[in-house]
């Protein structure tokens, strides 16, 4: 399986997250309560891209190959 099906959630989130900033979905411009600040999606970006980075370099499974084989013991 390669990366890009394998880590296909974790890729989606950080995708989400970019694609917020894009739109400008912020809350420094809508200030809707509950719209994450341009520092909040900065943390999650770092974090979601380290924890991506763990499981390519240790090897382990994805949430969708988690589901998968889940699904399997149903």
């Amino acid at each position: 399986m390669d990366i890009k099906n394998r880590y296909s959630i974790e890729l989606n989130k950080i995708s989400n997250h970019l694609a917020d900033l894009e739109r400008g979905h912020i809350y420094e411009l809508t200030k809707t309560p509950g719209t994450p600040s341009c520092a909040t999606l900065a943390q999650h970006l770092r974090e979601d891209i380290a924890a991506l980075l763990d499981l390519i370099q240790n090897d382990k499974p994805g949430v969708a190959e988690k589901v998968a084989e889940a699904s399997k013991n149903i």
